[in-house]
């Protein structure tokens, strides 16, 4: 099973009958066998084997795990492995309902980070047992942990947990070009590459980074230990557009490797570099590397929007989407959200001649690609909202946040993709079936924020009370409950998404952010779903406030990290919690 899907699955709510998660195997040992299940006392049936780190999947459980005593066993309980890409074996129940079903993947390890919010379905959960509500009082910064790079890092940090040695690195890539593998412990440089010469100018009239070289968050290859990089090179101006490949252990490039992108054609459509911007993460599904580009801040040149395939073992094999129309570029930071099968992306504005149809553009709209670069012009596949052509002219790009996937037990449909426009509508579709826009409503459309630029950010999710919530950040506007937040200004919120037929959102709870720069929240759970713990920097200050009510937990202290940048998260490794910025990585962690 692919990390991708596995990674997918795990959003499922428990309490669907037959739900689990799956083991996780390593790159050159075949599984082991699942430990056999045990019955529950009443209801609940045998629960499935964990497997060992290894390649394959590892076994179910060789003996059935007896049923409740009294009412019939729900079924097993999928194994959960603690390394590797391999799937654990389906628990039984003896009068269950049946085996348990896939979760996520941690390959090769389960505390390890190999994308932006940690899974492909960008939900930003992270599983922190020893993070509870009663312990962030106690957190404090690690100073031991000095992890200086050189250079501006508008990227996520990444980690992998079986570096060389056993030991896990932390990366860092910066818009110089430069790629940094650190010491889990010590912060220290473990190896450093450049992957080309960075350009002082984009070579077009607009944008605000520079130099303009790795923007993006990476994402790695756990079990082939290869980081996937992707940076404009030049010298005074772009010049092209690559995608890197290198080796964890020592930063090597792998054969084959780079690819320019400049090259690769959207059917008669040439890349043109320089009007070109790479912000938005990369994602790792079935083996494809995803690159998507949009253009630079001000907008100008002929851009469009674009998603590059790359076959992750034959580089040699690539494939791409544009959009149709001028702009309508693919940026935001979050990346694009994945089901374990295809990807989901978001496009901007448009910025060439007014259009008065939408089926010869493909602005302001959520997209279905699927292997190499492929789209398919069908509603199922797209969605477009009905105020396009006012979000067009307005500069409220749909495209300025990430979707994220989350599957909602006891919900028609379950599987959904949560998608958030800069004018403050939130979005609720149908995974299965886009719906277009030709008088389909979508599953839902609700008012978070007013205002045309209100709302620029990377959502998390986490299972709640009742249903799933969504958190995200609000630059201005945000329609928070009463006496939820504290006034108006920035603010992170969180949305419940009721199960149903259709699911129904509501706002439940606002907490405040300063700051000049709007960073992204994650959340940390104890064990997929207790003691929610929602983080975000404010301000250089790491925050964190209880993903069930908003309260805050606590305001960073005396602390700080400087050099954060905006639409950047942290993220969280074994009980810690790491932010980067410019020229340095910040650890937090229980004292």
């Amino acid at each position: 099973m692919s990390r991708a899907r596995s990674a997918v699955l795990f959003l499922s709510i428990v309490g669907a009958l037959a739900m689990s998660n799956t083991g996780c195997g390593d790159d050159d040992k075949p599984g082991d066998a699942g430990r056999s299940g045990t019955g529950g006392d009443t209801q609940s049936g045998g629960k499935g084997g964990s497997t060992a780190p290894g390649a394959g999947a590892g076994a179910g459980g060789s003996k059935a795990g007896s049923g409740g005593n009294t009412a019939a066993g729900s079924g097993g309980k999928g194994g959960s492995g603690a390394s590797g890409a391999g799937a654990g074996g389906a628990g039984t129940g003896a009068s269950g309902a049946g085996a348990g079903g896939a979760g996520t993947s941690g390959a090769p390890g389960s505390a390890s980070v190999l994308e932006r919010n940690k899974n492909p379905s960008r939900d930003g959960l992270f599983i922190q047992p020893g993070l509870t509500k009663a312990m962030v009082a106690k957190m404090a910064l690690d100073a031991d942990f000095k992890a200086m790079f050189t250079g501006n890092m508008w990227a996520s940090p990444l980690y992998l947990e079986n570096g060389p040695n056993g030991k896990g690195l932390f990366f860092a890539v910066t818009t110089g070009n430069a790629v940094y593998a650190l010491d889990e412990a010590t912060g220290a440089t473990v190896w450093m590459k450049s992957i080309g010469s960075s350009p002082t100018t984009t070579g077009v009239d607009c944008g605000g980074i520079k130099p303009v070289g790795i923007i993006s968050t990476p994402v790695i290859d756990g079990t082939a230990k290869t980081i996937y990089v992707a940076g404009a090179i030049g010298t005074s101006a772009i010049m092209r557009h690559e995608l890197h490949a290198l080796a964890t252990d020592d930063g090597m490039p792998r054969a084959g490797w780079p690819v320019d992108v400049t090259k690769i054609k959207a059917g008669d459509l040439a890349f043109m570099p320089a009007p070109h911007n790479q912000r938005s993460a990369l994602s790792l599904v079935n083996g494809i590397v995803y690159v998507a580009y949009g253009g630079h801040v001000g907008d100008c040149g002929a851009y469009h929007g674009w998603v590059v395939g790359v076959d992750g073992k034959d580089p040699t094999k690539t494939g791409a989407w544009a959009t149709r129309g001028q702009g309508e570029g693919i940026w935001a930071a979050g990346g694009m959200a994945s089901d374990g099968k295809d990807i989901f992306a978001i496009t901007g504005n448009r910025t060439g001649p007014d259009q008065t149809n939408q089926r010869t553009t493909d602005s302001e709209q959520v997209v279905r690609i699927s292997g190499l670069g492929q789209f398919t012009l069908d509603n199922k596949n797209l969605f477009f909202p009905t105020t396009w052509r006012a979000m067009d002219s307005s500069d409220a790009d749909f495209g300025a946040s990430s979707p994220v996937f989350i599957t909602l037990a006891g919900s028609t449909p379950s599987n959904i993709v949560v998608a958030i426009a800069k004018d403050g509508h939130f979005y609720l579709l149908d995974a299965a079936n886009l719906g277009g826009s030709d008088g389909t409503k979508p599953l839902a459309d609700f008012m978070v924020s007013g205002g045309g630029m209100a709302i620029r950010t990377v959502p998390a999710a986490y299972p709640g009370s009742n249903g799933m919530n969504i958190v995200f950040t609000a630059d201005s506007g945000a329609q928070c409950p009463a006496g939820s937040g504290g006034g108006s200004g920035k603010k992170i919120m969180a949305v419940q998404v009721q199960p149903g037929s259709p699911p129904t959102p509501k706002v439940l709870w606002c907490a405040a952010q300063g700051g000049n720069e709007s960073t992204s929240p994650i959340v940390t759970t104890t064990d997929g779903k207790s003691e929610p713990i929602v983080w975000f920097s404010n301000n250089g200050k790491l925050n964190a406030v209880d993903g069930e009510t908003g309260a805050v937990l606590w305001n960073g202290g005396n602390d700080t990290c400087s050099g954060v940048r905006r639409w950047t998260s942290p993220i969280a490794v074994k009980g810690r919690i790491v932010v980067g910025g410019d020229n340095h990585l910040c650890s937090w962690s229980v004292h």
